[in-house]
């Protein structure tokens, strides 16, 4: 493909993408007013809300944005595991990779919280975002950033996930010279560099499939995805490079089959009354302030000039009117009784918003002073099943796109140590993400509630009959319980070497055993 065919491809892609840029405008200036500016150019300074009467849509977009994080990223918020039980060895390495993985995303180069709360609200206000996941400039770490849903354009594949993603850039020269280098640039962005440094070059990224495209190199094809940099006005390929992982990941919020655009159910339920209460605003403040300077009856021909109704202002009338015949200006009579009604529906439209964008389910039920266990652990079922619909797909979709992303980049870069220390039976196995938050309650978790209630039913049973217990290995309930509340695995002995423990005890007892009946016997001879 040469470049003239990969502008064109370019090209159609964000002719499929106009069909939405112009929602994605009215969805900013109703609730994202900072990220209003996919048809129109914002400078520095420019009042981004000026449009608006009512900030409450802004807040309560803000509110659910800033719940993601909060809700599913706090703490260590994910474990590394497999499809199959491992070993204790391989669980000891995975939750080490765990741990890993979590402080390289953590790191403050890493640029993770800032991705992720960019991401955050555009995934809110427009159902999807564009997040770029890559190693460091030294190859030790990694590298998030979020992009302008407005420079980037995607499509699906034939399973319905992302494809490949074109994404436009208008770099500085001395980004491009720090990125990539002057051996890479076409000679005139680095001619005379020195004196536009500032000056902006325009560029096309293509992070795409080896499958889609013929490169005339073709070492690219032994790769599953190819990474192409394109300088448009010179063209020029600064970059083109096989890789074994994505670029990007797009998570999106509601998918609609047939259209690799998702939507925000929040903002497109709430966009309504978000417009109503806009114009309810405008109309109740133009109320009140008609009722706090109510407009003015004047008798006609008495008002010398036109009647002044600002501060301190004088209005003059003439020396020749009575007022025996009525004062010569009062206010227009107005009835005010449907102020408080306007309010009162303005009030129901902010329920109705908050309730559109699940701000009114997503706060953790309070633990009352006389609430038991049980009850509380009823509301914590009944706050999930409230919950779960909106936040169990964005951890698969979103958290799980940027885990697996994370991981792959890093085995591939060797971040975890090296390849030697990994146990072999994790070899060539799939990893899976298990995610920790307020709304999962684990199957680790379960074990430990179900030890505790076997405990009490078997202790109950062995007041009656003390071989009981034997129908329970307590031995291998109790170390599901100990890994169920998180204890590191390090903790825990090797299955194996528990049992040597134990038969060197056993033998321990019955040796002791035999020294006292040996004892006893020889004190009855004598």
């Amino acid at each position: 493909m040469d470049i003239t065919q990969l502008k064109q491809f370019a090209d159609a892609r964000f002719q499929d993408q106009q069909r939405v840029i112009h929602l994605w405008q009215i969805l900013a200036e109703n609730f994202y007013p900072e990220r209003s500016d996919f048809t129109l150019s914002h400078g520095l300074g420019d009042e981004l809300a000026d449009g608006l009467a009512n900030s409450q849509p802004i807040l309560i977009r803000r509110e659910l944005g800033n719940s993601f994080s909060a809700m599913l990223r706090d703490g260590k918020w994910f474990d590394i595991t497999t499809e199959e039980d491992p070993s204790h060895l391989a669980k000891k390495w995975l939750e080490f990779g765990s741990d890993r993985l979590l402080k390289l995303m953590e790191h403050r180069s890493a640029n993770f919280r800032r991705a992720t709360k960019e991401g955050d609200h555009d995934y809110a206000t427009f159902g999807q975002n564009v997040l770029s996941i890559e190693p460091n400039k030294m190859r030790n770490g990694l590298l998030f950033r979020t992009w302008h849903l407005r420079d980037c354009a995607w499509w699906d594949n034939d399973e319905g996930a992302v494809a490949g993603v074109v994404r436009r850039w208008k770099p500085k020269v001395h980004e491009l010279l720090t990125y990539f280098g002057k051996d890479k640039l076409h000679e005139n962005v680095v001619k005379d560099h020195h004196k536009k440094m500032f000056q902006d070059v325009e560029i096309i990224h293509f992070d795409v499939p080896s499958t889609m495209f013929h490169f005339d190199d073709k070492e690219l094809e032994k790769f599953e995805f190819v990474s192409l940099f394109l300088d448009v006005k010179n063209n020029h390929i600064i970059d083109k490079v096989g890789k074994r992982f994505r670029t990007y990941v797009v998570p999106r919020f509601q998918t609609i089959a047939g259209s690799p655009y998702a939507y925000s159910p929040a903002t497109v339920v709430g966009l309504p009354d978000a417009r109503t209460l806009q114009a309810m605003t405008h109309t109740l403040l133009e109320a009140g302030e008609r009722h706090a300077r109510p407009p003015i009856i004047a008798t006609e021909n008495v008002i010398r000039g036109d009647a002044n109704l600002y501060p301190d202002g004088i209005t003059y009338v003439s020396e020749d009117y009575d007022e025996r015949l009525g004062a010569a200006m009062r206010p227009l009579a107005q009835d005010a009784k449907g102020f408080p009604l306007g309010v009162d529906m303005a009030a129901g439209i902010v329920e109705i918003l908050q309730s559109a964008f699940y701000v009114n389910k997503i706060d953790l039920p309070d633990k009352g002073a006389e609430m038991t266990a049980y009850e509380f652990s009823e509301r914590m079922k009944q706050y999930r099943r409230q919950n779960l619909p909106l936040f169990a797909p964005l951890e698969h979709e979103y958290n799980g796109q940027i885990c697996e992303q994370s991981f792959n980049i890093a085995m591939e870069f060797n971040m975890f140590g090296s390849p030697a220390d990994i146990p072999q039976e994790l070899a060539g196995k799939e990893v899976i993400f298990k995610f920790q938050s307020p709304l999962t309650e684990s199957e680790e978790e379960q074990k430990v509630q179900l030890f505790a209630q076997v405990s009490d039913m078997v202790a109950k049973a062995a007041e009656f009959d003390q071989g009981v217990a034997l129908n329970v290995d307590f031995g291998e309930a109790l170390r599901d319980s100990i890994q169920g509340i998180g204890a590191p695995a390090k903790w825990l002995d090797e299955v194996e070497t528990v049992k040597r423990k134990q038969d060197a005890m056993e033998e321990q007892q019955a040796a002791m055993a035999q020294q006292q009946m040996a004892a006893e016997q020889a004190g009855a001879a004598a």
